[in-house]
């Protein structure tokens, strides 16, 4: 009987310690993930702090990174006004962790290719993007 108690209790026992590592693993990727949202947030605002007045200022950035490769999306970039680079640092570290995120948490995106645009336009005092339309070659013999 004492050894069935026994075994009871170190059955017991692991499975709270199982239970506690599993709610510290949410808890864990929670902060991360918060932590990643306050980051981008931190950099959109730098971002718009910058007033768009000259469009040759400006260009795409790649922002943040898909599970399954590829930016998350885009940003406009204020060349001209980041001249000591740290806001173009703060973007490829938020970029850096949100991959060392997907891979910790082992992570699931959609896997669309996010077209780079073609450039940035001022339009009232904001950035904005462009694409360029292209045509396919059509090869002739």
């Amino acid at each position: 009987m004492f050894h069935a108690m026994k075994r009871f209790l170190m059955i017991l026992m692991t499975l709270g310690i199982v239970i506690a590592c599993e709610k510290s693993e949410t808890s864990n990727q929670d902060a991360d993930r918060e932590r990643l949202a306050e980051m981008r947030q931190e950099i959109l605002d730098l971002i718009n702090a910058v007033p768009c007045e000259n469009a040759e200022d400006w260009r795409p950035q790649a922002l943040g990174s898909k599970a399954c490769g590829g930016p998350q999306e885009y940003v406009p970039y204020p060349e001209a006004a980041d001249e000591s680079g740290e806001l173009l640092d703060l973007i490829k570290e938020y970029t850096q962790l949100e991959a060392e995120y997907n891979k910790k948490y082992s992570a699931i995106s959609d896997c669309m290719y996010v077209t780079s645009p073609t450039g940035v336009r001022c339009v009232d005092g904001k950035p904005e993007f462009f694409h360029m339309e292209t045509t396919p070659s059509v090869v002739t013999e």
